[in-house]
């Protein structure tokens, strides 16, 4: 067997092999671990219904697909720490009978309502994402919702990397140390 010298551990190529398996089997837990939404659930104007039933306030977005902030903002929408806030909203992309019934006259306009669609918080133009999610925090306090997106703990792909890690340890120094 050939022996790969890398600074003071010395290491078989059959091992080297082993612990590429080991790094692979590693990422493909962390991508299997990760159980966050890659994307907001649009509704159309049924949102609000949705948003009563589940007692929820809603955040409607106007916008035009010819409005370059329009775009920008909706590149903030797909920012994950926004998805996650977002989960306290029934999201709803504003319609022409919507716009009517809020008084929207530019885009972007993001309106936020109260699970019964009373109007408690809106803004007009770009925000990035901090803006937007002090945005969304006010508006929670403002509907009187509580927010049910609590601080993010370690799930099971986070527990899974580190106990992976630490059997990966203990295997090269068992094997590989000389």
């Amino acid at each position: 067997m050939q022996l790969l010298k890398l600074g003071v551990i010395e290491i078989m190529r059959g091992d080297i092999t082993a612990l590429v398996f080991a790094a692979l089997i590693i990422v493909m837990l962390a991508a299997a671990g990760v159980n966050a939404q890659s994307e907001l659930e649009w509704h159309d104007q049924d949102g609000m219904q949705i948003a009563m039933s589940q007692n929820k306030p809603t955040m409607i977005f106007f916008y035009s697909d010819r409005c370059p902030a329009c775009v920008k903002l909706a590149e903030v929408f797909a920012d994950t720490r926004v998805i996650n806030m977002s989960k306290n909203f029934v999201p709803v992309v504003g319609s022409g009978g919507l716009d009517r019934q809020y008084g929207v006259r530019y885009v972007p306009t993001v309106v936020f309502t109260n699970s019964q669609g009373m109007e408690v918080h809106r803004f007009v133009g770009y925000r990035d994402s901090d803006t937007l999610m002090g945005e969304m925090q006010k508006a929670l306090e403002l509907s009187g919702s509580p927010q049910t997106t609590q601080k993010q703990t370690p799930g099971f792909g986070v527990v899974t990397i580190l106990v992976s890690l630490f059997i990966c340890g203990l295997w090269a120094r068992r094997r590989n140390l000389k």
